[in-house]
């Protein structure tokens, strides 16, 4: 509500189904791509991967459940928007940036990866499966 009122947000939805998922939906319905550079990764996660010997990128990326917004902000908001966000008690956490080319990737110090179209899928298999 606090990001309507100055008009900063183009684009949300949640993360329940997965941080990758969830950005395809926004490029497939804004005909847009996004690069990441801050993958958001809890050092619970970091440790949870590293007890289960689970790659914590997999984790973030195509892990579901986390029930976080994922938002676009428009550039040139980005600092009254997060600024609206503190005053109502919560933060922002900028991941990447939108781009034009129908592209999503994430990029780290090591290396650059396509981000796959993964995560979960509601009614993939009907109830009468066994």
């Amino acid at each position: 509500m606090a990001l309507a009122q100055i008009q900063a947000a183009t684009a949300s939805i949640d993360s329940s189904d997965g941080l990758a998922w969830c950005l395809h939906e926004i490029s497939r319905a804004s005909k847009v791509g996004f690069v990441l550079d801050n993958l958001p990764i809890s050092n619970e996660a970091k440790e949870f991967a590293g007890i289960h010997d689970l790659n914590p990128i997999e984790l973030t990326l195509y892990g579901g459940e986390e029930y976080e917004l994922v938002l676009t902000i428009q550039p040139r908001l980005w600092q009254d928007a997060e600024e609206i966000v503190e005053n109502v008690g919560s933060s922002l956490t900028k991941i990447g940036v939108a781009v034009r080319e129908d592209t999503l990737i994430l990029k780290t110090a090591e290396r650059t990866v396509s981000i796959e179209a993964r995560g979960w899928e509601h009614f993939k298999h009907s109830i009468s499966e066994s």
